[in-house]
């Protein structure tokens, strides 16, 4: 299959080197010192259970435009949320008046990118994913460190018999690559889910900055985080999506077992980029106040963080 990896950042040179392996045709978008030291040295990535390093097919996103797009099967989008409504334009104008459009694989934090990507491209063609059990971050332009057995898991936002077919293939394909994946009806409530960990540990890690793994052994912290897991639950109702308490157990335990990482707020904190604060903590807060409710524990970290991180920048 012949793949366009928009992000090559941590999560999409690991599924991009992948997928390699399995003589998939991947072209990787990056930009600035990142896609430079790419095409210069190649693209390096350290796994406990692998290494990379070869010369990769790598662009910028202008620079599609000038390359044969035509038989594209999917863009996986793996940038920060923050970035995803310019990008939807982007594609939007890149695709317009194509005989064929791809499909469009958002595995980004958050649970409104794919609602943003619908808005500019056809709805069909947008699919929901979300990986979870890994950490993978830049540690300096061109090199790429990873740890955990990833999971992904995969769903159109509207179903049709064409882009279930799709997704199917694309779940085996993963898969086949080793990147254990499953197809799922329902993938909103899945990224809830997910939302309840980004929620639970992210921003109180960046606050903190400690790992996962101190967070989640301190009997104290680990009550915040799960205050933090139970505010993400509740602002889901406000969209007609149930999460019961099992499933915030399931999260807290899935997060209190896994390997001590940094997330992805800690890293971004420690390199001075953009977090992801609004997306992953502000979505918490809003929709619980469309209710009527308060988020004091997203909120108190969040607000903290905030602060912390905007006097840091100046």
């Amino acid at each position: 299959m012949k793949f366009l990896i928009l992000g090559a950042g941590g999560i999409g040179s690991y599924y991009g080197t992948k997928l390699l392996k399995q003589s998939h045709d991947i072209t990787f978008i990056a930009r600035g010192e990142h896609l430079q030291a790419i095409k210069k040295n190649g693209l390096s990535l350290k796994h406990p259970e692998f290494t990379f390093h070869k010369k990769v097919n790598t662009c910028t996103l202008e620079e599609l435009k000038d390359i044969d797009i035509s038989n594209i099967d999917a863009i996986f989008i793996t940038t920060k949320s923050n970035t995803t409504e310019q990008i939807s334009k982007d594609l939007s104008e890149i695709f317009t008046n194509k005989k064929t459009m791809p499909y469009f694989v958002s595995l980004q934090n958050g649970v409104e990118n794919e609602d943003i990507l619908c808005k500019y491209l056809d709805r069909k063609k947008v699919v929901g994913a979300l990986t979870r059990k890994i950490g993978a971050h830049i540690i300096k332009p061109g090199y790429i460190e990873v740890t955990g057995i990833v999971e992904t898991i995969l769903g159109p936002i509207i179903k049709t018999e064409e882009n279930e077919i799709f997704v199917n293939k694309l779940t085996l394909t993963l898969n086949n690559a080793k990147i254990y994946s499953e197809y799922t009806n329902n993938i909103k409530l899945e990224l809830w889910k997910k939302l309840i960990i980004n929620n639970g540990v992210n921003a109180i890690c960046a606050l903190l900055q400690i790992k996962t793994g101190i967070l989640m052994n301190n009997k104290k912290l680990n009550r915040i985080v799960y205050g933090l897991m139970q505010e993400t639950a509740n602002a889901a109702k406000f969209l007609n999506i149930n999460i019961h308490k099992k499933d915030v157990d399931s999260m807290y335990e899935l997060i209190k077992n896994f390997d001590s990482i940094k997330p992805s707020m800690l890293v971004d904190r420690e390199f001075a980029r953009a977090i992801e604060l609004e997306e992953i903590s502000g979505v918490v807060i809003k929709y619980n106040e469309k209710q009527n409710q308060d988020a004091p524990y997203t909120r108190t970290i969040s607000t903290l963080l905030e602060f912390i991180y905007k006097n840091e920048s100046k």
